[in-house]
């Protein structure tokens, strides 16, 4: 099974994803962790994205593509899938429907107002990258749940007119991933407003999934 999963900043659509994924005892394939690792193992593909980071640029999505392909044809990706952070445009969605179609597309909706206060109380461990906030506070004050280490507030959740821009992107890159799949009729929609075990058992009622 393939699911995509989408949803403004703050959706918890990466929290939601991993959730998911160790459900279905499926691989949680993050674009951004996937960059992270081709960038520290320095591959091929890594050294070609740190070229275009290296002068401020975005990595091409033909780059993208390149990796999330290497990705999806690892021996524990044969079974499906969980993706989170791609498709994000009509070219990565081309992409994906060429390599590997979803059966499912899970869409966290979210208004502006409550994503924005989302993104001012999160906060990221250090060590494992897990995500706090407001839908999912650490049982310990600047410590993870799971591994222990320190947690830090991102930088880029703080900045009032960076955030203003990701929201404004996010909304002009979402309409055409909605539309599409909508037509193809495997578009979930899910209120993203509540605590994080609420979201996920409405996730697995809009999956029919027990």
């Amino acid at each position: 099974m393939n699911i995509v999963m989408m949803g403004i900043q703050g959706s918890g659509k990466g929290t939601q994803g991993k959730l998911l994924a160790a459900h279905l005892g499926l691989p949680h394939v993050s674009t951004g962790d996937i960059l992270r690792a081709n960038l520290r193992e320095g591959t091929p593909l890594g050294r070609k994205a740190q070229e275009f980071m290296g002068r401020g640029e975005l990595v091409p999505d033909a780059l993208v593509n390149d990796m999330v392909r290497e990705r999806l044809a690892a021996p524990d990706a044969a079974r499906g899938v969980i993706l989170d952070g791609f498709p994000r445009s009509a070219v990565q969605l081309a992409a994906l429907e060429y390599l590997r179609p979803v059966d499912h597309a899970v869409l966290l909706e979210l208004d502006d107002r409550t994503a924005i206060a989302r993104l001012g109380h999160r906060s990221e461990c250090t060590k494992c990258a897990i995500i706090y906030g407001a839908n999912r506070p650490p049982k310990k004050d600047g410590a993870c749940d799971q591994c222990g280490g320190p947690l830090k507030v991102r930088t880029d959740d703080t900045d009032a007119e960076a955030v203003r821009k990701r929201l404004q992107l996010y909304h002009q890159e979402i309409a055409v991933l909605v539309d599409y799949y909508q037509w193809k009729g495997v578009l979930r929609r899910v209120d993203g407003s509540h605590d994080v075990p609420t979201v996920f058992q409405a996730i697995l009622r809009a999956l029919r999934l027990p």
